[in-house]
């Protein structure tokens, strides 16, 4: 019989096994049918790897990051968004203003990051959107399904097919680095689309004082902490070892829920307000686990905050539309399935006397 994993809450018990390398993802095996569609890509990206592999295959994503001016892709994205916001839906006729109100995750919060950091990281700009298409179906797909549940072969043979189409928007690359830039626009796409979503549908409840003149940077570091887009992470023990207190046979699967860690009253005063002046956090600086911590931690952090900065100030002003937000279903991920925002001049905003939710 298999044992129930062991949940950690507490914050300092998340960041002690997330430091510790006795305890390490749940690995998959490298592909072996000389195929290079979705299973070939989980077993080649740094995600799903541990020890030497993971640091190899770690160290080439940021390289590649590495190469690209944060700035940049926080204007770019700005510039995009910006772009986005004031174009007419599609449907429209011809000649028509920008939309009077936009559901920020469609238009915005997926395909402004990932068409930004694609032409970064070598489509070019004619065939971003290709990229994004592609990205959305192998995000869909990234994650190893349980092992109890059934194939699902039609979802599996589209991710196939778009990882195919990424390899040819990047010029059929060397297959290390058409697995890094993968795993990189993957990243960029759910868990980026969750942070700009979640940030938005905060901001737009709080009062004037309370985000005036706070960059969107502050904005996204407290969302990051209060709404995190990544809610769980888990990790193997690889050997006999302790954890929160608790004696960790070797195998036992470990579910570390980051969203419960990052509201620990042990480490921030009054835990569950949004508070983009918070200046608390744990004793070395880390105030939320977002990004993990650790011996792993997210290599594309800086990317991330920049490409979400982006689209969130160009939002900035816009009102939500319904207080009601409903997410997409997921064990670990909080993506706003939709978030109706409306144009600042295009009347008085739906919501009233939010502030106290937040």
């Amino acid at each position: 019989m298999t044992k129930d994993p062991l949940v950690i809450t507490r914050h300092a018990d998340v960041r002690a096994v997330l430091s510790d390398p006795r305890f390490e993802v749940p690995a998959v095996a490298p592909a072996t049918d000389g195929t290079h569609g979705m299973a070939w890509l989980r077993g080649a990206v740094s995600r799903f790897s541990n020890g030497a592999e993971h640091a190899r295959r770690r160290s080439h994503a940021v390289g590649l990051l590495s190469a690209i001016d944060v700035a940049t892709l926080r204007g770019d994205a700005f510039d995009l968004a910006s772009a986005e916001l004031a174009s007419p839906e599609p449907s429209t006729p011809s000649g028509s203003s920008g939309p009077e109100v936009v559901d920020v995750m469609a238009r915005l919060a997926r395909r402004v990051p990932v068409r930004v950091l694609a032409t970064h990281l070598g489509v070019t700009p004619e065939r971003r959107e290709d990229a994004v298409g592609a990205v959305i179906t192998m995000a869909a797909a990234y994650h190893p399904r349980p092992d109890p549940a059934p194939p699902a072969p039609e979802s599996e043979e589209q991710a196939d097919r778009a990882v195919a189409v990424l390899a040819d928007l990047l010029g059929c690359p060397d297959l290390e680095r058409l697995a890094a830039v993968a795993a990189l626009l993957i990243q960029a796409c759910d868990a980026t689309a969750g942070l700009i979503g979640n940030a938005l549908n905060l901001l737009t409840r709080l009062p004037h004082a309370a985000i005036a003149d706070r960059p969107a940077e502050a904005i996204l570091l407290e969302t990051l902490r209060h709404d995190p887009p990544v809610r769980l992470t888990r990790r193997v023990a690889v050997s006999d070892t302790t954890a929160g207190g608790v004696a960790v046979p070797v195998g036992t699967v470990v579910v570390l829920d980051l969203a419960t860690a990052n509201r620990d009253p042990g480490v921030f005063h009054d835990p569950h307000r949004f508070d983009p002046d918070r200046r608390d956090g744990s004793e070395d600086g880390c105030p939320h686990l977002g990004f993990g911590a650790g011996v792993r931690p997210c290599p594309g952090d800086a990317a991330a905050v920049a490409l979400a900065a982006g689209v969130v100030d160009a939002a900035a002003g816009w009102m939500l539309v319904k207080s009601e937000i409903h997410y997409e279903p997921s064990a670990n991920l909080r993506v706003p399935a939709r978030l109706d925002l409306r144009r600042p001049d295009s009347g008085k905003n739906q919501l009233t006397d939010l502030h106290d939710q937040v």
